[in-house]
């Protein structure tokens, strides 16, 4: 039956899973609208592991992920809506991103899986899309079948999140509580490794002279002290670096994640695993 839409609005729907199935099919034009009258289908080109996307190996997820668009236009076409469309980027942000900036739609409409079954692209994508986004978003959140379940539905309010938060500067973007603790636990854990660190090289000067801090000196304990000092220093600096200066520019989405996680949870553990080698030095 055609439910073709009689309104002048546009749509932005993102498919991370293929629209087919009755269930999906009336969920999404339920939540389409009569006001929407043209619809544009971006299928991001999602990789299938955290390291192919990382590695920019995207050539093996450009075919499904033109599967899913055509099946998506065809259920859309079939229900009378004007559908177009095309395969995006395999970051489902940048995707939107560019879709938003060539379409200009009014709304958008992600279908999408839970974190723990979609690909590595797909993790924290609505906390992302609420905070950059200043139009409305619905998730439609699925499973992963032929005919996929709608397990959820989750709205975004059109205010751009990017506006709001503590900002250090009027020249500096704003900073959720997240955030900020992750700012405040890259810098007193990179200080406490550095103080680790130094004070095994101190120990290392006051048994062998002072002053003498030959390498071959020191003890694989304390290089490896060192040396885990420095690389945290280095990823905590990038992290903080692009959280104030680039977050505007390009440091978001899965880098964003990925070096916050890396951050937060790579820290603590440096932190307990010089402590530990301590022990043994």
């Amino acid at each position: 039956m055609s439910t073709a839409a009689n309104g002048d609005g546009r749509a932005l729907v993102v498919a991370n899973e293929a629209v087919s199935g009755r269930e999906l099919r009336e969920s999404l034009i339920s939540h389409l609208g009569d006001e929407i009258g043209e619809v544009f289908v971006v299928a991001p080109a999602l990789t299938e592991s955290g390291l192919k996307y990382m590695l920019g190996d995207v050539d093996a997820a450009i075919g499904p992920a033109s599967e899913r668009l055509e099946r998506t236009l065809a259920e859309l076409r079939e229900a009378g809506i004007e559908a177009a469309g095309e395969v995006g980027d395999s970051d489902p942000m940048m995707a939107i991103s560019d879709e938003i900036q060539k379409f200009h739609p009014d709304q958008v409409l992600v279908v999408a899986h839970r974190d723990e079954d979609g690909a590595f692209a797909e993790r924290g994508l609505l906390e992302q899309i609420e905070r950059d986004l200043d139009l409305p978003v619905i998730e439609l959140v699925v499973d992963k079948a032929s005919d996929p379940h709608v397990l959820d539905v989750q709205e975004t309010e059109p205010v751009a999140g990017r506006r709001e938060g503590w900002r250090p500067s009027p020249n500096w973007p704003p900073l959720s509580p997240g955030q900020i603790g992750g700012i405040v636990m890259a810098i007193v854990g990179t200080l406490l490794l550095a103080f680790l660190a130094a004070h095994c090289v101190d120990e290392a000067g006051g048994t062998g002279g002072a002053g003498d801090f030959e390498e071959s000196r020191l003890g694989a304990a304390c290089a490896a002290r060192i040396l885990i000092a420095i690389g945290m220093a280095l990823i905590n600096m990038a992290h903080v670096v692009g959280l104030l200066l680039f977050q505007s520019v390009s440091y978001e989405g899965v880098w964003s994640r990925f070096f916050a996680r890396l951050s937060l949870i790579g820290t603590p553990i440096a932190v307990v695993v010089s402590l530990l080698i301590g022990t043994l030095d």
